[in-house]
């Protein structure tokens, strides 16, 4: 008859967390120029639903409350690091933006996972050692098996528990988990996902996702090159360029910059500058 009601329990309590939704706040460090000690900290969302998860940065919540106030809002990020996947799925549709467009584009991410017998505490859990060779990178990443929810920060998820942990051999991305919370109603990432403030995405593929960061240092600020000087500006590192000499000047700053920033989390799928 115990036998029988622990049995019963454990069910319950499985279904009890399937049907749950989850936000989990992870800090994420990264390293934007692979050959600096300079660290850049962004803190990110996952957010688990009972049919997809959703992984974007929290600035986006501020960003997004300010919006439906009725406010224009363009942002950026040096990372794309917007991502969605249905339930139990490594097939992510992933969001970016560039010169004020929005694209997404679909990737197959089934990561291969090897779990180790290594455990350790972390956040008062016991969490248990996993390592993957994925992106071109090695990562070391520990999960919690009283955390019964296969996801993970970015891509990563597959582990039988929640990832806590993860960081490349190179110390170049880590992502901590601060936060894990029972949330009642998913938020409505509609703005801040699926669209970008109003923007709908262009559905492309890699290809072309490739193609487009190429065109963008190859030719960049192209949209002012058949301007006459006086009816146009930008401002870019902290200069105000209004001329074609100017946006010549400049260019080669900007390619330089682009080069030296470029260190895709994805090494595998790099674009060759």
């Amino acid at each position: 008859m115990f036998k029988n009601f622990l049995i019963l329990f454990f069910f319950v309590f499985l279904s009890f967390i399937k049907s749950q939704t989850y936000r989990v706040i992870y800090d994420f460090k990264y390293k934007r120029d692979s050959l600096s000690e300079i660290t850049n900290t962004s803190k990110m969302v996952l957010q688990i639903g009972e049919k997809n998860t959703k992984f974007y940065y929290h600035s986006l919540l501020k960003a997004d409350s300010i919006y439906k106030r009725g406010s224009t809002i363009s942002l950026s990020f040096p990372l794309n690091q917007i991502i969605k996947r249905e339930k139990n799925s490594y097939i992510n549709e992933n969001y970016f933006s560039l010169k004020n467009n929005y694209f997404v584009y679909s990737s197959s991410d089934n990561i291969q996972w090897k779990i180790t017998k290594l455990t350790k505490e972390l956040n008062g859990y016991k969490v248990q050692q996993a390592e993957t060779n994925w992106g071109g990178r090695i990562w070391i990443a520990w999960f919690c098996k009283d955390i019964p929810i296969n996801e993970g920060p970015y891509k990563f998820n597959g582990l039988p528990g929640l990832i806590m942990e993860i960081e490349d051999t190179k110390k170049n991305f880590k992502y901590s988990l601060e936060t894990l919370e029972k949330i009642v109603t998913e938020y409505n990432t509609e703005n801040i996902v699926e669209n970008n403030f109003g923007n709908k995405p262009l559905k492309i593929n890699i290809e072309r996702y490739n193609k487009l960061l190429l065109d963008n240092y190859n030719n960049p600020f192209d949209e002012y090159k058949n301007m006459k000087d006086g009816t146009w500006g930008l401002e870019i590192f902290d200069k105000e360029i209004r001329t074609q000499e100017g946006l010549k000047e400049i260019i080669k700053d900007y390619q330089k910059n682009i080069k030296k920033n470029y260190n895709p989390i994805e090494l595998d799928k790099v674009v060759k500058y």
